[in-house]
């Protein structure tokens, strides 16, 4: 049975678990590798293990000095977050809209490298 991308690294991730050590330790540089995409900009990636046993809360980022809390919340709370799935499957939060275009241009990266790999 042939499988889409997704598909396949949701597999990867199921079955391989020294991909999925390698995943967390680094997530960052296993996103680039896998995709061929070498963004220019300057941001982390943070993996999560999702356990049948625990609630992962996300926390936005404090305020910086100064900053307006209204319009932070307003920010926060009315942003649409890139969950993939949100059934135990996994998914991406991404808090800037910036690293919304890394992470695209990261997937797009990949699923063309996909589509070249019989």
């Amino acid at each position: 049975m042939k499988h889409d991308a997704g598909t396949r690294h949701t597999l990867r991730l199921v079955n391989d678990s020294s991909y999925r050590e390698r995943l967390v330790a680094d997530p960052k540089a296993v996103l680039c590798e896998e995709s061929g995409h070498r963004p220019h900009e300057d941001f982390a990636v943070e993996a999560v293990e999702q356990r049948q046993d625990t609630v992962v809360i996300l926390l936005p980022a404090e305020p910086e000095h100064g900053e307006d809390f209204e319009e932070r919340l307003a920010e926060v709370s009315q942003r649409v977050y890139d969950v993939l799935f949100s059934s135990g499957v996994g998914g991406f939060l991404i808090p800037d809209d910036r690293l919304k275009w890394v992470l695209r241009d990261i997937r797009s990266a990949w699923a063309a490298k996909a589509g070249t790999e019989g």
